[in-house]
């Protein structure tokens, strides 16, 4: 069982007095993992979000399933391919906006492999259906979305420490195409650069400084940056 602590600050939605479309967000997330053999996995994730000042608070529940193999589509190299869906519940408490309860089931699949010994190379691609109902009763929303990530890393675990122990360096680009376009949090780009301790096999912290872009219904857009801290934890 794995367990994962993250903090998160991002920027999501504007401040109704401040013109500016720079915006301040926090989250902190916990995820527990459930290896259930055969190389399949349960990963629950509870987290609260908020934004500076505090204009609205945001909780969020997601659970879902992923299978990982090496021989599903691509047979000639060694690399690592997964399947994964789930669904993820989102509440919006907001001063200065309309509430909002959100059902977001997803599924997805990620391909990865070592470009080199050290650096490990990924790419996902992922649907979300999204159904969003508010205190309006003829305001019930649906939207639907496809998100690709890019991601790339550079571990140096045992280079002047422990086999087990070292840094690494993580890179994430992140494109959402809004099909079907929601009232809030249409991400459009994430781009995450980071650095990241490894403690030990079971245990790592990551820091991350990105640049969100994301685009409403009512407020236009919002350019966004985030810092986050990641505590991973093996149980």
């Amino acid at each position: 069982m794995y367990a994962t602590t993250n903090l998160y600050a991002q920027t999501e939605e504007p401040q109704e007095e401040d013109t500016s479309d720079f915006t301040r967000q926090l989250w902190v997330d916990f995820r527990p993992y459930w290896n259930i053999g055969n190389n399949q996995r349960f990963t629950l994730e509870v987290g609260y979000r908020t934004i500076w000042p505090k204009h609205w608070h945001r909780f969020v529940t997601r659970l879902h399933y992923q299978y990982t193999t090496d021989t599903l589509l691509f047979k000639a190299f060694k690399h690592k391919e997964t399947l994964y869906a789930g669904a993820g519940l989102f509440f919006l408490s907001s001063k200065n906006d309309i509430n909002s309860f959100e059902i977001r089931p997803h599924q997805g699949y990620t391909f990865a492999f070592y470009w080199a010994p050290r650096f490990e190379f990924a790419q996902s691609l992922q649907l979300e259906e999204r159904f969003m109902f508010t205190e309006l009763d003829d305001d019930h929303v649906f939207g639907m979305r496809l998100r690709y990530k890019v991601k790339g890393t550079i571990g140096l675990e045992g280079v002047g420490f422990g086999e087990e122990q070292g840094f690494y360096v993580p890179l994430e680009i992140e494109f959402f195409f809004n099909l079907i376009k929601s009232t809030q949090f249409n991400d459009v780009i994430r781009i995450t650069p980071g650095i990241g301790y490894k403690i030990n096999k079971g245990f790592k912290i990551e820091a991350n400084a990105a640049y969100h872009y994301t685009k409403y219904e009512v407020y236009e857009r919002t350019n966004d940056i985030v810092f986050r801290l990641k505590v991973f934890k093996k149980f």
